[in-house]
Parts: C-alpha cells; sequence; structure tokens
C-alpha cells in the first residue's frame, strides 16, 4: 500500500453496513415510529408525502401541526436518534443488519497495514459499535464521528468540517487519507476537505439510484462549480481500493 496513506474516513449506511430489509423501508419504519415517539401518528397511505417532506425540510414542522403534534426540529431530531439507535440495534441482534463482507475484509487489512480507519455517519455511535461487536476479531474504528455530534456541532454532511474534526482526533493530514462512501455528498465532503474519494456503487441496495449518480458525476465533470462531486475512484467492492492505494 501507499506509504503516504495512513487513514480511511467511511461513511456508514450502505458503506460498510447492510441496513435492513433496505434503505427505503427501514427509514420509512424509523421515521413514523419517531413521530409516534414525538406523541403524533401519520395519516395512513402518507408515510411518503411526510417522509419527503422531513428529508427536504420543506414545511415538515408544519405539516405535523396539521396532524396536531407540536414539537421543533431539534426535538424531532433528537427523536429519531432514539429511534434509530433502538431500531437498528434490534435489527443487528437479530442478524438482519451487519457489516459487509468486502468491508470487513478490507478494513482487516488495512488494521494489518497500520492504517486507521473511522466512521463518519448519521447513525448513532452505538449503532456502529454493534456491528463491529458482532464481527469477530475485528477492532471498533479509531473514530467516529456520530449523529449526536452532527446535532451537537450542527454540522451535516458534505460540511468539510466533519472529516476535518475526524481527521484530527486520527492526527491525520487530508492528503493523508481517503473517504468513502456510496453517496455523493460524502465524495463532496471528503474532495473539499483535502483527501482523495471513492464512491462505492452497491447496485442491489441503490438500484436505480447508482445510475443516478454515474450521471450526475459525469454532467459535474464538466462544470468547475460543481466537480467536487466527482470521486478520485468508483468501485463495486471495498477491496478494489487496495488495488487503488
Amino acid at each position: 500500500m501507499d506509504r503516504k496513506t495512513e487513514a480511511v474516513i467511511f461513511d456508514n449506511d450502505n458503506t460498510i453496513a447492510k441496513i435492513y430489509p433496505n434503505p427505503k423501508v427501514y427509514w420509512s419504519d424509523v421515521f413514523v415510529k419517531t413521530v409516534e415517539e414525538c406523541g403524533g401518528s401519520v395519516p395512513k397511505g402518507r408515510e411518503e408525502e411526510y417522509m419527503l417532506s422531513y428529508f427536504t425540510n420543506k414545511g415538515f414542522i408544519e405539516k405535523l401541526q396539521t396532524i396536531g403534534l407540536k414539537t421543533t426540529w431539534d426535538k424531532f431530531q433528537q427523536a429519531k436518534g432514539v429511534v434509530d439507535e433502538r431500531e437498528r440495534v434490534k435489527y443487528i441482534l437479530a442478524g438482519n443488519s451487519k457489516l459487509f463482507p468486502d468491508a470487513v475484509e478490507f478494513m482487516r487489512v488495512l488494521h494489518g497495514e497500520g492504517i486507521k480507519y473511522a466512521v463518519a455517519t448519521f447513525t448513532t455511535r452505538n449503532v456502529v459499535l454493534e456491528a463491529f461487536k458482532h464481527t469477530p476479531g475485528l477492532p471498533p474504528p479509531d473514530a467516529i464521528f456520530d449523529w449526536n455530534d452532527s446535532l451537537r456541532d450542527k454540522l451535516e454532511k458534505p460540511d468539510p468540517r466533519i472529516a476535518r474534526i475526524v481527521l484530527d482526533k486520527l492526527g491525520v493530514a487530508p492528503e493523508n487519507a481517503m473517504m468513502v462512501g456510496d453517496r455523493l455528498t460524502d465524495v463532496l465532503m471528503g474532495n473539499m476537505a483535502g483527501m482523495r474519494t471513492a464512491l462505492v456503487k452497491r447496485r442491489e441496495e441503490d438500484g436505480a439510484l447508482v445510475e443516478q449518480m454515474e450521471k450526475e458525476i459525469e454532467l459535474a465533470r464538466l462544470d468547475p462549480e460543481t466537480c467536487h462531486k466527482v470521486p478520485d475512484y468508483q468501485v463495486t467492492d471495498l477491496m478494489q481500493i487496495r488495488e487503488i492505494l
């Protein structure tokens, strides 16, 4: 491996860890239960509408008020972290959510080479560590930036400050590190932080979204305004990064 590679920062969901049964169903389930955690109930048949309003943050709190639920964005986010952790740990314990085999293999290689690895994610630290705990012999990440860090610091991807916070914890300079994720927000964050970047394309998990990202990347190559969306590498298996490094 290239001696200048001292650390790799991974996204969690769909990069190193599988979400069960699939991302769309999982997040829909978590979203509905978060509304219930806040004392409300999403009208039947309108789950997609409410969830889209949440993810785009367009009139979401006002929409909750129409069903008699009075809460704030921050309180809803805190509740979502609680529900996400509870549901995700339940999936992991049941064996339905786990680290991808190629991620486990690659992190074992990194550990063997003395290269640090970390996780920057919008799930919680406990969820990340639980998955590692259920993978015998795999050391936990050297650093984690999680959902609660995001709420506390008011930072969301692709803000490069997230990557810099993790790199500071690792004691590694950006030019000696790589960001690996399954979304262009991960790529954008890594590029803006001065890291090398790799996009992992998991077609079985993301389907048509992969093709959409590929098209977006090709368009971004032609535009100086969006060129930071272009990853240095695109892979379908994390072990391919070993050859790159």
